[in-house]
C-alpha cells in the first residue's frame, strides 16, 4: 500500500498510484472492472481487482466500500453536456477520493483536466456513444489505414495530457504495436491482452446479462441465480395473496392470544363498561 494525499486535501492509502502503472507498463497484467454501487466495488476489492470504474455520481459510495483500490470516476457525456458541468463533475470526483477521471470528449476537455494536473483517461477504438461515425458497433482498426488514423488519435491524445486510455475491440496485435509506443497506459477491452490493464464489466465477468459482449466471459451465472430468486419471490406473494382472500392466513400459531381466563375476565370487565363509543343520552 501506498500512502496518499487525495485531491481534497485527506490521507488515505492505494494500491496503486499512477506512478506505479506507469512503473508497471509493459509487466504486470492488471485487471479493472466495472462497480456500481457498494456492494460490487466491495466484492472487487475483495477479489484483489487492481482498478474500479465507476460513474461519478457513485464515486462516493464506491470510494467508501473500496478504500484502498485505485478508482476512476467516468465523467459520462450525458451527466456533463457542457465544459463547465465536467470540470465541476470533475473537481466533485476528485474530492470524493478519486485517483483517475475518464472521459469521451474532445482533446480540448482532456487538456483542460490535464492542466489542472488531474490524471485523465481517454477512449479510442469503438467509442459506442459514436459509433455512429464508424458505421455502428463493430471492431475498429482491422485495416491498416484504421489502424494507422488510430496511431495517430494514441499520439494526439498523448499530447494533449492522457495518462492512460482505454482501448475497445482493436486487434490484438495493432494494441501491441501501439502500447509499445505510447507513455499511456493502456487497458484493454475486448482487445485482447496486449494492453497494460485488462477490463470487463462486472456483470458480463459474474454473468449476470443474457446477451454479453462476444469479447465478454462469464466465470459464474448469477443471472440464473437472480432469475430464480424472482421466481421464488413470485411464487411466495403469490401464496400470501391466495392465503389471504381464502382466510388461511394469519395462522393461529402466528398470532399473539389471551388466556382463557383472561380473555373472560377482560369480557366479563368489557360489559360492565359502556361500548366503546357509544354516547350518552342528555
Amino acid at each position: 500500500m501506498r500512502n496518499i494525499f487525495t485531491f481534497g486535501h485527506r490521507p488515505a492509502q492505494r494500491n496503486w498510484t499512477v506512478a506505479d502503472l506507469r512503473d508497471n507498463k509493459g509487466k504486470l497484467q492488471l485487471t479493472e472492472v466495472t462497480a456500481m454501487n457498494g456492494e460490487q466495488a466491495a466484492r472487487a476489492a475483495a477479489a484483489g481487482i487492481d482498478t474500479i470504474i465507476t460513474r461519478g455520481q457513485m464515486l462516493k459510495e464506491v470510494r467508501e466500500a473500496a478504500p484502498n483500490t485505485f478508482v476512476t470516476a467516468a465523467l459520462m457525456l450525458v451527466d456533463h453536456p457542457t465544459e463547465n458541468d465536467v470540470l465541476e463533475g470533475a473537481m466533485r470526483a476528485m474530492d470524493h477520493g478519486a485517483d483517475a477521471l475518464y472521459t469521451t470528449r474532445s482533446l480540448a476537455t482532456i487538456r483542460m483536466l490535464a492542466d489542472l494536473n488531474f490524471p485523465v483517461m481517454g477512449h479510442l477504438g469503438l467509442v459506442p456513444p459514436y459509433s455512429t461515425w464508424i458505421g455502428g458497433l463493430r471492431a475498429y482498426g482491422t485495416t491498416a489505414d484504421e489502424a494507422l488514423k488510430l496511431a495517430e488519435q494514441f499520439r494526439a491524445m498523448e499530447d494533449a495530457g492522457a495518462f492512460a486510455v482505454e482501448v475497445e475491440l482493436v486487434p490484438q496485435q495493432v494494441l501491441e504495436e501501439l502500447n509499445k509506443r505510447t507513455s499511456m497506459i493502456t487497458f484493454s477491452i475486448g482487445s485482447g491482452s496486449g494492453g497494460d490493464v485488462t477490463f470487463l464489466f462486472s456483470e458480463d465477468i459474474c454473468g449476470e446479462t443474457a446477451n454479453p459482449p462476444r469479447h465478454a466471459h462469464a466465470y459464474a451465472n448469477v443471472l440464473r441465480l437472480q432469475q430464480e430468486i424472482e421466481l421464488e419471490r413470485s411464487k411466495a406473494l403469490s401464496a400470501f395473496q391466495s392465503a389471504v382472500r381464502e382466510g388461511s392466513f394469519p395462522y393461529n400459531e402466528l398470532s399473539v392470544s389471551l388466556k382463557a381466563n383472561e380473555f373472560e375476565a377482560f369480557r366479563a370487565r368489557l360489559d360492565e363498561t359502556r361500548p366503546c363509543g357509544a354516547q350518552s343520552k342528555g
